[in-house]
């Protein structure tokens, strides 16, 4: 079925000649959310993306993620839904199946379900943790055989317990775990976007400091949010470490963990390529918010994985630089790693955050930068991360989704229409 329609409203005097908004959802009764910009959602033809869709008020329409058609007007179809609201489900890099993964009893199962629909076949079970990860869930490896959910590891009782990993090798049908730290409650696990083995495995994660300013852990025993965020003992914010899915070879990208640069919680690989871009608070000037690069660097211990900028012999680029006011909040790049979209930071005041896109451009005779161009005004509450535009590519950088609740409530929505800078 088709819910899509035009959204004008989105285009301002400043946006692309012939650039075209459309609303793909339009259900009244429940939240319609994009996937989070950092976990797949595309078929690799740029044809298929999915979303997710909340339960209505009244449980009379399930919570589940949904396929929306580009090349048929943008129709929608429900993939899996859960009546019992408990699970979550991701598009394979592949674009074959979907593969869901939800409680059952004790156990967590994760079943495989084509794109056409139907109850699908069970490929793993494994012991329920106390918690999973939200933020985001699911993550899946670029070849398409190894789906990641983060976890909280405790029992509820210890102190000091770590979060961690699920990995579901789909292929095998085994699972296996890995730890990461009791800082690592936000960590935006994300697989590297290249299928080749050698990077594959890779995962590239947000972590924190075990330890608040007052010394207690970061993460109580239940696996709640720390009371305030952020809260680390050194007041340096978090860091951006990878690591092997295996829990092997642990690496940090040093960018931010400076008294005058805290990371925002937002980054991602640069496409295919190994290399991480994050977006950080720069105070060091009028504040902003730049786009930083660095390629992960191997490290001994922990103290090394959070000197941030600090790390001797590191290179960081500040690819906006360029720009008169950089200004980076949510932000995803294209298959290729060449072009990205980003919003603006509306924690503040939403209605002000607007929507860009830019080209990583490799200069011959110096360091890489970016240009930029407006797209469009989202015109969103930024109440609630449904609300957040949290703009994200196609593989070929054709279509921008984003998110905005200007109609009511959150529902999902589709650029296209526009050339790169």
């Amino acid at each position: 079925m088709t819910e899509a329609c035009e959204r004008p409203e989105f285009l301002t005097p400043a946006s692309p000649l012939g650039l075209r908004a459309v609303q793909v959802t339009a259900d009244a009764e429940r939240d319609s959310e994009a996937v989070y910009c950092d976990c797949p959602s595309w078929s690799p033809d740029s044809r298929y993306f999915v979303f997710h869709r909340r339960a209505s008020a009244d449980g009379r329409k399930p919570a589940g993620l949904w396929l929306c058609d580009t090349r048929s007007d943008f129709a929608v179809e429900p993939v899996v839904e859960f009546p019992d609201g408990k699970g979550n489900a991701c598009l394979s890099p592949d674009g074959a199946c979907v593969h869901s993964v939800r409680q059952v009893g004790d156990r967590v199962e994760v079943r495989r379900i084509e794109l056409g629909g139907g109850a699908g076949s069970v490929v793993v079970t494994a012991p329920m943790p106390l918690k999973f990860c939200g933020n985001p869930l699911l993550t899946m490896s670029a070849d398409s055989e190894r789906l990641l959910a983060g976890a909280f590891l405790g029992d509820g009782k210890t102190q000091g317990a770590p979060w961690g990993a699920y990995v579901f090798d789909v292929r095998r049908g085994a699972y296996h775990i890995v730890e990461f730290g009791n800082g690592y409650c936000n960590m935006h696990c994300q697989y590297s976007h290249n299928p080749d083995p050698e990077y594959s495995h890779d995962i590239l994660l947000n972590a924190y400091p075990d330890k608040t300013a007052d010394g207690s852990w970061l993460t109580p025993p239940d696996g709640s949010w720390p009371k305030s965020w952020p809260a680390t003992k050194d007041d340096l914010g978090g860091a951006y470490t990878v690591v092997r899915d295996d829990g092997r070879n642990w690496r940090m990208a040093p960018i931010a963990r400076h008294p005058q640069v805290v990371i925002g919680g937002h980054n991602v690989w640069r496409g295919r390529e190994y290399s991480v871009v994050g977006a950080a608070y720069d105070l060091r000037t009028i504040w902003r918010s730049p786009l930083f690069e660095a390629a992960p660097m191997p490290v001994t211990n922990e103290e090394e994985a959070f000197l941030g900028m600090r790390r001797p012999g590191a290179k960081v680029v500040d690819l906006t630089r360029c720009l008169p006011k950089p200004d980076s909040c949510h932000f995803a790049f294209d298959a290729s790693g060449r072009h990205f979209v980003s919003d603006t930071d509306g924690y503040t005041v939403g209605a002000y955050s607007f929507v860009f896109v830019g080209t990583y451009v490799d200069a011959p005779d110096g360091e890489p930068f970016v240009r930029t161009r407006y797209l469009l005004l989202p015109r969103t509450s930024w109440k609630g991360q449904p609300a957040h535009p949290h703009p994200y590519l196609s593989p070929d950088g054709r279509f921008v989704v984003f998110q905005s609740d200007y109609s009511g409530r959150p529902q999902v929505n589709v650029a296209y229409g526009f050339e790169y800078p």
